[in-house]
């Protein structure tokens, strides 16, 4: 198998200011391709910790990519410690050159005159193609050895790994894999472990999680397809509760989403602690004004009793945060907007407003559909953020599964929620 050291480049990165979610990008899709990442390091924004990194990448593995420092401010030095390394010269690439100035032109904007450094290759080097920004990727070839720059920022990242991949595929005359994707929404990794540990597949098959705060991504790769064919086979049955797409760039919302418009049905969310959260992520969604109406962020109390009708005794007596509230604010959005299903979600994302009764974490979450309006009550880890994304997942999970299932009282969730 070919190895590959991922060198990631920032002061940022270092300093706690950004997190790098480069690394992770890269070291999935090289997986994907039958790729070993046998290492990663992050390496301060100077010549000497760059040349030295991949000195240290080029003893380990054939397969060098960096990531960061290709702006054209002093501190990115990317450049500068790939010549070094080489032993090679700066040299401008008039054809990047020409693409730095048309980029701006077409923009009415003035080019700094720093912005040409872009253009500048170390000698034999070969520029790859950033639609996204300025700085262009570069490839070398140094004795047995495969090196690629990319730029920082995420997106102008995967626009040029692109072209890494099509260069990868033509070098090492990489086979196709056969691999597959199984999303999954409302279940813990440590359980799916559990689960696909009791049932026994291919020999060939590799299995690899990418857990998040939404859902669970399962990947199965193999050189067979034949073995592939009968993993997913396996897999589907025992997933089936649980895996909402089957595409790796497909998301819960779009699926939801394209379920509403193909029964003319639609949605509305009133949110509290989730401040917007769960509203912003349906339309995301090109398209999502077909069936999502709007929403309600009902932070304060006054806001649920005006906007939403949540009767004022009703919070004097459970509090916001409560099972009688969540159910008033979505049926009260629903008649609001004249929606056929609404999700609202009321708790505590903390770090203060917590008690011992109602600690920082509980969330309530409702469904309102035609026949019935349902709570689930849930108790979340994690910091602000990560119990708002939590919440928000909730709730989708709770349509997603109401639309595909029906009954949702006897769906088995595992999600950590219970009705009440």
């Amino acid at each position: 198998m070919h190895n590959a050291v991922i060198l990631s480049i920032g002061d940022e990165i270092l300093r706690g200011k950004i997190v790098d979610t480069n690394f992770a990008y890269i070291a999935k899709q090289l997986y994907l391709m039958g790729l070993n990442v046998s290492a990663h390091y992050t390496f301060p924004d100077t010549e000497e910790w760059i040349c030295a990194g991949i000195s240290e990448a080029a003893e380990r593995a054939e397969i060098i990519i960096l990531t960061g420092g290709l702006g054209p401010t002093r501190d990115d030095a990317t450049r500068n410690g790939l010549a070094r390394f080489l032993g090679r010269k700066l040299v401008l690439n008039q054809r990047v050159a020409k693409k730095i100035c048309d980029f701006f032109s077409r923009r009415n904007i003035e080019m700094p005159e720093n912005n040409l450094v872009q253009a500048y290759l170390p000698e034999g080097a070969v520029p790859m193609e950033n639609n996204e920004g300025t700085a262009p990727g570069i490839f070398v070839k140094y004795k047995s050895k495969m090196i690629f720059l990319l730029p920082g920022p995420p997106r102008e990242m995967m626009d040029v790994f692109k072209s890494v991949r099509l260069i990868l595929q033509k070098e090492l005359q990489l086979k196709p894999k056969s691999f597959a994707t199984f999303k999954t929404i409302g279940v813990p990794e440590s359980l799916i472990a559990e689960w696909i540990g009791e049932i026994e597949l291919p020999e060939s098959v590799d299995v690899a999680f990418y857990p998040s705060l939404s859902g669970v991504n399962i990947y199965i790769k193999s050189d067979s397809s034949d073995a592939i064919e009968s993993a997913e086979n396996i897999l589907s049955k025992k997933l089936q509760n649980y895996t909402f797409a089957r595409e790796e760039n497909r998301k819960i919302e779009a699926v939801i989403g394209e379920i509403l418009r193909s029964r003319n049905e639609t949605l509305a969310v009133a949110e509290s602690c989730t401040g917007g959260m769960l509203a912003s992520r349906i339309v995301d969604i090109s398209g999502s004004s077909d069936y999502f109406l709007g929403g309600v962020v009902s932070y304060a109390n006054s806001t649920k009793i005006n906007i939403l009708g949540v009767d004022e005794k009703t919070l004097s007596r459970y509090g916001a945060v409560s099972k009688q509230v969540a159910e008033q604010m979505a049926i009260g959005v629903k008649n609001r907007l004249g929606s056929t299903y609404s999700i609202a979600i009321t708790g505590i994302a903390g770090p203060t407003g917590g008690t011992p009764k109602k600690p920082v974490g509980l969330v309530y979450v409702s469904l309102s559909a035609a026949d019935k309006t349902y709570v689930r009550k849930y108790n979340l880890v994690g910091g602000r953020n990560a119990i708002r994304t939590r919440s928000a997942s909730a709730g989708l999970n709770m349509l997603w599964c109401k639309l595909k299932f029906g009954d949702i009282e006897n769906y088995p969730f595992q999600d950590g929620g219970k009705f009440c």
